[in-house]
């Protein structure tokens, strides 16, 4: 009966850790950008709030009303977002999640697809106060997880902060992958990021849950893959300043979400229920130029 009882307990945990993927299709390097009408103002380098937050396919109305209303969200100078969304209808003019949430706050906007959903397609995007003058889609290595592969991307974007470039990135790594699967995930990302001759900010979901894959299903109790992918993210340089946030997932109390940066302090951080929209806490950090 014992066995029984951890079997399905397995099967429970694959299906919950599962649920941040998504469909794998033909590539998009395209780049939706949203500009907003006034440009809001930017308080430069000296004070910048860093918000990362998977918004767990919610639309636009709901990510904007929640991040408005929180006070530790509504004044945010950069906010990265995984999971968003886009419906793609023929005659329709297409704007994501994050472009819907640029309008009505008034950010700055850019989104790219990673792969295709039913009528539209999944991604990542950045919002910031402050111009974004380019953006680029960084491919990420595929991993077969058997169950809801995906193609993965993250997108890079330079902003102009009062003057000053700085280099932000958008990650959403795969869940059921090894430690170092999800090293070399994230590579790609940290060799554009380190040849940057800016500060560098980077954010998103590593989905560093406290297991390890056997074959991209059976989850083991490891409680390694945040240490080591930071372990890695620290020997390109950037610093782990967020590790003391506690948990950023409801499920399992687990610490899924991160923020890394390179010439900046970290003054504070902490996390966000955002309303309670998601599965995930929103992670937000106060940076000051070194």
């Amino acid at each position: 009966m014992h066995r029984r009882r951890d079997a399905a307990v397995l099967v429970i945990l694959s299906v919950v850790i599962a649920g941040c993927v998504q469909h794998g299709i033909p590539v998009d390097t395209s780049i939706e950008a949203t500009f907003p009408k006034p440009v809001p103002a930017s308080r430069g380098l000296d004070a910048l709030r860093v918000v990362t937050f998977n918004i767990h396919k919610e639309p636009a109305s709901v990510i904007a009303h929640a991040l408005a209303t929180d006070r530790q969200l509504r004044d945010a100078d950069v906010i990265v977002l995984q999971e968003v969304e886009r419906a793609e209808r023929p005659n329709t003019p297409w704007c994501s999640a994050a472009c819907g949430v640029g309008k009505t706050l008034g950010y700055h906007a850019v989104f790219a697809a990673g792969h295709a959903i039913p009528g539209g397609s999944h991604g990542v995007a950045i919002l910031s106060r402050a111009p974004i003058t380019s953006a680029r889609v960084i491919e990420l290595p595929y991993f077969d997880v058997h169950a809801n592969s995906g193609r993965r991307v993250a997108l890079a974007a330079t902003l102009d902060v009062a003057g000053d470039p700085v280099t932000v990135y958008a990650v959403h790594l795969d869940n059921r992958l090894d430690v170092r699967d999800r090293r070399a995930q994230l590579i790609p990302v940290l060799a554009h990021a380190y040849h940057a001759t800016t500060p560098v900010i980077i954010a998103g979901d590593f989905n560093t849950s406290p297991f390890t894959w056997i074959a991209h299903v059976i989850p083991i109790l490891t409680t390694t893959q945040d240490n080591r992918l930071e372990e890695l993210v620290r020997a390109f340089g950037f610093d782990t300043p967020v590790t003391g946030s506690g948990p950023t997932h409801r499920a399992l109390a687990m610490r899924l979400d991160a923020i890394y940066t390179r010439g900046f302090d970290t003054t504070k951080f902490a996390v966000s229920d955002a309303d309670n929209v998601s599965d995930h806490l929103a992670l937000w950090a106060q940076l000051k130029a070194r």
